[in-house]
């Protein structure tokens, strides 16, 4: 028996007439608030605008780990090469139609994100090593669990010196902590500086991020963009060409996503004939 508000709704086998359990599958995929994919989202940087560095993703096949995140994200210069490494490629699991305030200019956030994408299946993401980050509280008056995980850090610290007193990267990054650290990050304003970004439901992959043409689910990118970056996508190699990989604007409502992804002519999506 299923009840959504005044109704309900039971299930019953032909044979016995009993009720029929539900799977959790088919439950999970009606939760609208629970996104079926992650997002990477691009920006300007020095060299390069947003649309270029989507661009060269595709080219190159991989997101490139370049950012070292998470509670030991200061020891990058001893770990950055290792298997214990803190640099991430970072995805939101915020659903589709939700992905525009992604891009918004948010007063007090640094990283500016451009409309600017790839989309990947969150079945793909954990097969491949994908994590949801851990977000600790800091906020003042009860324990912080961020205590215990800095102690851990600190005693791993500790036992990776050489005989002089020198951290040894190759000692660090034997030590368990580090495998972890990369994703648990902090939340609160103990200290007037605001950190709240528990919202952006981050997800993370430690180290470069590899992928084929056919396991991007959706390219993000501005409407009016869209057919000249469809041809450019197509003429990268044969892959990109066969693949045909579905273009969304971040500003679509969900209808208008599920007609890009199901490839319906755009004269046919509507909301009234073209």
């Amino acid at each position: 028996m299923i009840s959504l508000g005044r109704h309900s709704y039971e299930f019953k086998t032909e044979a016995t007439g009993e009720s029929v359990p539900d799977e959790i599958e088919d439950l999970l995929h009606r939760r609208t608030d629970l996104s079926t994919f992650l997002v990477h989202l691009t920006r300007d940087t020095k060299k390069h605008g947003a649309r270029d560095n989507l661009l060269s993703l595709l080219e190159d096949r991989t997101i490139r780990a370049r950012s070292a995140l998470g509670m030991a994200a200061d020891l990058d210069d001893y770990l950055r090469d290792t298997r214990a490494t803190q640099r991430v490629v970072c995805f939101s699991e915020t659903p589709l139609e939700h992905s525009w305030m992604m891009v918004r200019d948010i007063r007090g956030r640094t990283q500016k994100f451009k409309p600017y994408g790839l989309v990947f299946s969150k079945s793909y993401a954990r097969r491949v090593g994908c994590n949801p980050v851990w977000y600790l509280d800091i906020t003042v008056g009860h324990d912080w669990l961020t205590v215990p995980v800095n102690k851990l850090v600190a005693e791993a610290k500790k036992v990776s010196r050489s005989r002089i007193g020198r951290l040894k990267g190759d000692l660090l990054a034997e030590e368990h902590i580090f495998r972890l650290t990369p994703f648990i990050e902090q939340m609160g304003n103990p200290s007037g500086t605001r950190k709240e970004f528990w919202w952006e439901r981050e997800w993370r992959h430690v180290g470069d991020f590899a992928f084929r043409p056919r396991k991007v689910v959706a390219v993000l990118a501005p409407e009016a963009e869209h057919e000249d970056l469809a041809d450019e996508i197509e003429a990268i190699d044969h892959d990109w060409e066969k693949r045909r990989v579905p273009l969304l604007d971040p500003g679509w409502g969900l209808e208008r996503m599920i007609s890009a992804l199901a490839h319906i002519d755009p004269d046919d999506a509507g909301p009234w004939p073209a």
